[in-house]
């Protein structure tokens, strides 16, 4: 009986430690991908700050080309 409480015991131990090792490459990817996530954002942002500034000066582009028909 104790003999295969140790048995149980060193392998519930042995899980725990493959658990670990799962759970901190999970951490490592996690970390990774939140990363890109941030690079893409971040990206997105200054595309959308570029694309308002055109904007705008297309904007004042157009009130001169029709001010300056009429």
């Amino acid at each position: 009986m104790e003999k295969r409480m140790e048995g149980m015991l060193s392998q519930l131990i042995s899980s725990v430690g493959n658990l670990n090792v799962m759970v901190g490459q999970m951490k490592t990817e996690n970390d990774q991908r939140h990363k890109e996530v941030v690079a893409k954002l971040e990206n997105i942002e200054l595309d959308q700050d570029y694309i308002g500034e055109n904007a705008v000066r297309n904007e004042r582009e157009i009130a001169r080309i029709v001010k300056q028909k009429n």
